[in-house]
């Protein structure tokens, strides 16, 4: 008989030092959910809130205290839409945004972010739902100043764009003044109705304030010729002839004069020339200045 009594003395004594490791673990369990940077919310599967941490508390409040609105801060939420209530129907919810109502019904709300997952036991079964919720209200602010910004800077954004696409035409489309009297055009890559506004509005103006009489389109850098590009290039050279100057055409490369017999361009008033080298010399024999010319090997 003694010995049973210790045996069940034993017994009791082990269970009690389980008690007490259990709770020990349950209270560093609380402790560690309670420190938590985030909001967390336990409900098992009756829906009975079995766990609601500090964090929590200072986010929303007391369960409940808080109206939810939508994502736009103004509809209420509806209840199937909650989280926990949808984890605890088996469905994954991922950083679902909705704003809790200033506690006094006045002021600013705040913007939360949830995130839930259904608890399943080892059958398979839903046992219960976490959910994860996090402040995001200095996020949204940092969003909402940055898109003002943005809209505010637009009208600069677009000065700063015009600026930019002004200073490329001026760099891809350079005229330079080759001689007295001669003006040259180096045109690179593929001209657009913009573009070919831009290039004949600079050209008619320099022809015109510097009184010159001749001037030379150069190709070279032009690989591709569609329609479009070949009309630019007629009425960039109809509008120089309005102003008094001769257009010569130089540096067409083969590929690109095969597009413009495909695309049946007449050239019989046109002046074509293989180089920039040969329409200088067209110049200056119009110009009757060839003891002017550079001699060949100088410079």
């Amino acid at each position: 008989m003694q010995s049973r009594i210790a045996a069940l003395e034993a017994r009791l004594a082990e269970e009690i030092q389980a008690r007490l490791a259990l709770t020990e673990e349950l209270d560093l369990l609380r402790a560690v959910i309670d420190e938590m940077p985030v909001g967390l919310i336990v409900e098992d599967a009756s829906g009975r809130r079995r766990m609601y941490n500090a964090h929590m508390r200072a986010i929303a409040g007391e369960p409940g205290a808080r109206r939810i609105f939508v994502s736009d801060g103004v509809s209420p939420a509806p209840l199937e839409r909650d989280p926990t209530l949808r984890a605890l129907g088996g469905e994954v919810v991922d950083n679902l945004e909705s704003m809790l109502g200033a506690p006094d019904g006045e002021g600013p709300g705040t913007w939360i972010s949830q995130s839930s997952r259904p608890l399943r036991g080892a059958d398979g079964v839903v046992r219960g739902a976490v959910t994860v919720t996090r402040d995001v209200t200095e996020h949204k602010d940092i969003l909402r100043e940055l898109d003002e910004a943005i809209v505010a800077s637009d009208d600069e954004k677009r000065a700063l764009i015009d600026r930019l696409e002004a200073g490329i035409d001026a760099l891809s489309t350079p005229i330079i003044e080759v001689w007295e009297d001669v003006l040259a055009l180096p045109v690179i890559g593929a001209v657009d109705d913009r573009r070919g506004a831009e290039i004949t509005s600079r050209l008619l103006d320099a022809v015109v304030s510097r009184g010159s009489r001749f001037v030379i389109i150069d190709w070279t850098g032009v690989d591709t010729m569609d329609t479009n590009s070949a009309r630019h290039l007629l009425d960039l050279v109809r509008a120089v002839e309005l102003v008094g100057a001769e257009c010569i055409l130089t540096g067409i490369r083969p590929a690109v004069a095969v597009s413009l017999l495909h695309l049946d361009v007449r050239f019989e008033h046109l002046r074509l020339l293989r180089s920039v080298k040969y329409g200088l010399r067209h110049c200056f024999a119009r110009l009757g200045r060839g003891a002017g010319m550079p001699k060949r090997g100088a410079g």
